[in-house]
């Protein structure tokens, strides 16, 4: 509290024990693999990709790289995931350019996949598109020949 009340230029308040407990010792997420549905919400919850798995499949986290910011905790159906104190005693700020460094990582990753599926369903109009244009310009055509052709009885 002491570094963000200087690095806010504002006076030092105590810590509100309604809002828990300072950490004192970095958490660590843990999947209960039994219960786990591989429902991939916690996945997508983590700001830092620190859990692995796939769809229906049971997930479990890299727990060098969980913050134990508890992000994955709410969107869990099932209530699998705990936190437990991290097996690496490294305070959270000694590690703060690895954790920097994954959600960076991410964001780049999820925006490179909402690229992909912009790209994908712009082709996809675009074959719309043409495929419509197709039918247009046929039946144009057909038309213009149906003119023709009665032009051509008339004469």
């Amino acid at each position: 509290m002491r570094a963000l009340a200087a690095l806010l230029d504002r006076p030092e308040k105590p810590i509100d024990p309604d809002c828990g407990e300072p950490v004192t010792r970095p958490l660590a997420a843990v999947i209960d693999e039994d219960t786990c549905i591989g429902c991939t919400l916690c996945i997508q919850a983590c700001p830092v990709d620190a859990i692995a798995g796939a769809a229906k499949l049971m997930h479990t986290v890299i727990e060098s790289e969980c913050t134990g910011c508890g992000l994955c905790l709410p969107p869990c159906p099932v209530d699998c995931i705990d936190l437990v104190p991290n097996s690496d005693p490294t305070p959270l700020r000694r590690r703060a350019g690895q954790f920097r460094h994954r959600y960076e990582a991410r964001n780049a990753r999820l925006a490179a996949e909402q690229r992909e599926r912009e790209r994908r369903r712009a082709a996809r109009r675009g074959r719309v598109d043409a495929t419509e244009d197709r039918e247009r310009k046929r039946a144009e055509i057909a038309a213009a020949v149906a003119r023709a052709k009665a032009r051509r009885t008339r004469a």
